[in-house]
């Protein structure tokens, strides 16, 4: 395995540090929500309901409504995934065709009729929250009393407590804005297909359980988020070579006192996010560690892939323990509308 716990003492400490206080309204900024929609236009829809689409990655609602011209049109709401109001609650007949709703919500930027979903009164009076005013998404689990190993079930904090990472377009290479110049992140999303994108993108997904586990000599990392499941190979330092390139990547592993170190290799050309690409040299390590103050658990990320990027990538997670049962996500693409966000 390469020298991740160098690779950390020299790069993750100090970019980290500056990272949690410097930059978290740039990742608010880069955040989907706001380039899709106009967290300062909020906005009131009431009418009745024509359809909903309860699906992962979003769900949608659509509302016949009158609009101030006085003509009846169907306006759509965009909502979090299927697997998130479940949790809260909301089932396939929670919006019934034909019933009365009241929607707040932030207007769409691109069109008139779309709007993200913030507050909704149901037709049996129950009141549903998604987003808050200052449009931050409202996810909750229960949380349970923690053990001393990195085995479990797991839920991501919420902002601002979740993590940190640097932004890739601030290093890039002049191979990587060429590949960059063309990508048109609303259209080319690869979350718009249904795929894991990378395990950068698994990480950062909140409102959805990971489990870690041991299957025989392997560790597992399983992510409610698009069904992702990830093999830790423990018995070997290497990548074979023969071994398929895939978005998620080949993954080799070991333990150093009881923080589980990850290596990455055998990527295919694919994207870390939605709007950062990456080539067949990027590679990823993982540092997953208890915090002794609080029993959450703590990873810490290296992402390299010199074509694109003059720098290491850097980033950080902060899960905390939960008894949430592991779902099936099963996303379905093509649903909706274009303006999806993540």
């Amino acid at each position: 395995m390469r020298g991740y716990s160098h690779l950390i003492s020299q790069t993750i400490t100090p970019i980290i540090l500056i990272a949690f206080v410097l930059s978290g309204a740039k990742v608010a900024a880069h955040h989907g929500f706001g380039a899709h929609y106009d967290a300062d236009q909020y906005i009131t829809i009431e009418g009745v309901v024509t359809d909903f689409e309860f699906v992962n990655p979003h769900s949608f609602v659509y509302i016949e409504t009158i609009d101030d011209a006085g003509d009846t049109v169907v306006r759509w709401c965009e909502m979090q995934a299927r697997t998130h109001m479940q949790r809260k609650g909301i089932t396939a007949q929670s919006f019934t065709v034909g019933d009365r709703i009241k929607v707040g919500g932030f207007q769409a930027r691109r069109d008139a009729l779309g709007c993200e979903f913030a507050v909704g009164e149901l037709a049996d009076g129950t009141i549903l929250t998604l987003r808050s005013r200052a449009g931050q998404s409202q996810y909750s689990a229960p949380v349970v009393a923690a053990d001393s190993g990195v085995f479990g079930m797991w839920y991501r904090k919420s902002f601002p407590g979740a993590g940190s990472e640097t932004d890739p377009r601030d290093v890039l290479t002049a191979a990587g804005a060429a590949a960059h110049e063309n990508y048109d992140v609303l259209t080319e999303n690869p979350i718009l297909t249904c795929s894991p994108v990378s395990p950068v993108r698994a990480w950062s997904q909140p409102g959805t359980p990971t489990e870690i586990r041991r299957e025989g000599d392997n560790v597992i990392i399983h992510h409610e988020f698009m069904d992702v499941v990830r093999v830790i190979h423990m018995n070997t330092d290497e990548f074979p070579e023969d071994a398929p390139r895939t978005e998620i990547g080949y993954s080799i592993g070991r333990f150093e006192g009881g923080d589980l170190l990850i290596e990455t290799g055998r990527f295919s050309a694919a994207s870390i996010r939605a709007g950062n690409l990456h080539t067949e040299d990027f590679h990823f390590s993982e540092r997953l560690t208890i915090d002794s103050d609080n029993a959450d658990l703590v990873l810490t990320w290296i992402a390299t892939d010199p074509r694109y990027y003059s720098e290491p990538l850097v980033g950080s997670r902060i899960m905390t323990r939960t008894d949430l049962t592991m779902g099936r996500y099963d996303c379905v693409s093509e649903i909706g509308h274009e303006a999806h966000s993540e």
